[in-house]
């Protein structure tokens, strides 16, 4: 029904101020840093929507950051990869966004973000590459230097094994 298919569209696209103050909500809870090392989240699924066709699109996000004087919880880095993808946007958008709010926001040394998407509207329609993967990069900060970036892509692009 009308109903059931508009409430399935809200569920992937979220009113972005209502974003922007749930974003600073999640910034505004740190702890003092201890250490200066890397912060990485990895494989993070989020959902969002092309831009252009109102498609869904499905993102594995993985972020890092090198704190200064402060850190997030550990959950906090996964919603807000979640959160800042929930709007139609573009995926260099949505990668540049994350990796501008992880330096500037959090005020840390640098940061990174890699995302991976399946475009729904390369995937069911069109082209029909449903293999094909968009990837994005950005980086801020300390993540400039060669090392440091190819670093955390070699952290976030090998293959996970399980625990259990």
């Amino acid at each position: 029904t009308a109903a059931r298919a508009a409430k399935g569209f809200h569920e992937l696209v979220h009113d972005q101020t209502q974003v922007k103050t749930e974003v600073a909500a999640l910034l505004a809870k740190t702890f003092p840093a201890k250490f200066t090392e890397m912060v990485i989240s990895k494989n993070n699924t989020a959902f969002g929507v092309c831009p252009h066709h109102l498609l869904p699109v499905i993102y594995r996000i993985s972020m890092a950051y090198i704190p200064t004087r402060k850190v997030l919880g550990l959950s906090k880095l996964s919603r807000l990869a979640r959160l800042m993808a929930r709007g139609p946007r573009l995926q260099e958008d949505l990668t540049h966004e994350l990796s501008l709010i992880l330096h500037e926001q959090l005020d840390s040394q640098g940061a990174a973000v890699h995302v991976e998407g399946l475009h729904m509207c390369m995937a069911a329609r069109g082209v029909g590459a449903h293999e094909a993967r968009l990837v994005t990069s950005a980086v801020r900060g300390v993540f400039l230097e060669v090392a440091t970036r190819a670093e955390f892509i070699k952290l976030v692009t090998v293959p996970t094994t399980t625990v259990l």
